[in-house]
């Protein structure tokens, strides 16, 4: 099993949602460890929270389990996300308990209820067997997960929200997210329904910050499209304003988290796996961490881009192209080998501009020419979509990447920023500040291409660099 070097998972293990808190100069990176013992989650053994800290997202001490799950059959037979907070002088960790056994029993207890653990150190946990809470009246007792935790200015108090379900409306879309308050993180008094989008069937993973004038609401939709959307609202409470790209990511970065780092922000996902580690096939429960960092736009929406340290650690500078790379062909495609053997952790950044009237461009990663097989970032700017995909798609579809696009606005002649990452088998883009990142399950070659079709592209400033 390959490790990879920029994007932590365990061992012998994968990481699933991420509850991060950044203390003293440390990330405390809290996740859910799947051993898929026998079968990836749901239906392999139950976990507890596992630890992994960093001071740079690159290089990570992994505690293993440190908040552990509960006996076979009890309140906590699984532990479900939830979030952890440094405040009062205690690292405190808000988390769901979970018992699967419970699930559509009316005469047993809800299977889901939210509980509260303490630490002095975030390494050992004292569980707080006092508190412990389910779904309010009216609201399904079954889905009730996912808390998050942080301190209200507007209100003077700590503010929670939850994810849940109304008892009833639309099966498939009754997600909505509660809040409560509390004054000293122990007594919580529930306030009512601060979310009800009427759309999801939940809204796993709440998050919630201010930025300027502008707040931003997170959550990860459990539906079709599996990702990390958010909203925007002036006010604490609402309304709650869907941009026209409401996600950070792409289908591959899901239960996304942040933490404020000072004037930074950064973002926590994971990307998930394939079964059988074949491309064709659905993605699976589990995989590796990710993290963005994600700014305000000028027109308040969120911009991502990658982190200063995946920079420093992938630093070599293997190669320096010419200053341009020009690609012109007007009746069919042409392409240009950058690479011929390049390393299975790399670094690409370039400036790129393209021609009016271009139907479509690219780069290509872990290319074969003589098979002709590879991966491949495609812009097609008369569809306003950057899309990855396996090349060529010939005698049929290679590569199950429904979700693995992102919107793709820039105009003719006018000049952006790519970044590209590539740790093994997982790849992020940035085209300016629009992040996609995903999964390779094959390497058919080494080769790095660029290409255009039908059209003409320069690519300007090209750097390649290796770990």
């Amino acid at each position: 099993m390959q490790m990879n070097e920029i994007f932590f998972r365990p061992e012998g293990a994968w990481v699933g949602d991420c509850m991060p808190c950044y203390h003293n100069g440390i990330y405390y990176m809290y996740y859910q460890c799947d051993k898929r013992e026998p079968k990836p989650f749901p239906n392999g053994e139950p976990f507890g929270w596992s630890l992994a800290v960093t001071e740079n997202l690159i290089d990570f001490h992994d505690y293993g389990e440190v908040l552990h799950k509960g006996e076979h059959g009890s309140r906590e037979h699984c532990l479900y996300a939830g979030s952890v907070i440094y405040a009062l002088g205690k690292f405190r960790a808000f988390y769901t308990g979970e018992c699967k056994y419970y699930l559509n029993q009316p005469d047993m207890p809800p299977k889901e209820v939210l509980m509260l653990a303490i630490s002095d150190d975030g390494i050992h946990w004292e569980k707080q067997k006092k508190l412990s809470f389910s779904a309010p009246l009216g609201f399904e007792k079954d889905y009730f997960r996912d808390p998050f935790v942080c301190f209200s200015q507007e209100l003077g108090k700590w503010l929670m929200l939850v994810c849940a379900q109304k008892e009833s409306g639309p099966r498939k879309r009754k997600g909505v997210l509660l809040y409560y308050t509390s004054d000293n993180l122990e007594n919580w008094n529930y306030e009512g329904v601060f979310c009800s989008p009427d759309m999801y069937f939940l809204l796993q993973m709440p998050d919630l910050f201010k930025i300027g004038d502008w707040w931003y609401l997170l959550f990860s939709e459990l539906d079709d499209q599996r990702r990390t959307r958010y909203r925007m609202s002036k006010s604490l409470f609402g309304p709650w304003k869907a941009p026209a790209d409401d996600c950070v990511d792409g289908r591959c970065f899901y239960a996304a988290r942040t933490v404020a780092v000072e004037e930074k922000r950064i973002i926590f996902g994971w990307n998930p796996t394939r079964e059988q580690d074949d491309d064709l096939r659905m993605w699976i429960w589990g995989g590796n961490a990710v993290q963005h960092e994600i700014y305000q736009r000028k027109d308040g929406t969120l911009g991502a881009k990658m982190l200063d340290s995946v920079k420093a650690a992938i630093s070599q500078e293997n190669v320096q192209t010419e200053h341009i790379v020009s690609l012109s062909r007007v009746d069919g495609g042409s392409e240009i080998v950058l690479k011929k053997d390049a390393a299975d952790v790399f670094r690409i950044e370039a400036d790129v501009n393209y021609g009016t009237g271009t139907f479509g461009f690219g780069i290509k990663i872990f290319e074969n020419s003589e098979e002709d097989l590879g991966y491949d970032f495609h812009f097609t700017p008369g569809e306003g979509s950057v899309l990855f995909d396996k090349t060529p798609n010939y005698p049929w579809f290679r590569c199950m990447n429904r979700g693995l696009s992102r919107p793709f606005k820039i105009q003719a002649d006018e000049t952006f920023h790519i970044s590209l990452v590539v740790d093994h088998d997982i790849a992020v883009l940035y085209v300016n500040d629009v992040a996609l990142n995903v999964r390779m399950t094959e390497k058919p070659g080494s080769e790095i291409k660029l290409y255009v079709h039908n059209g003409n592209v320069e690519w300007r400033n090209i750097s390649l660099y290796e770990k």
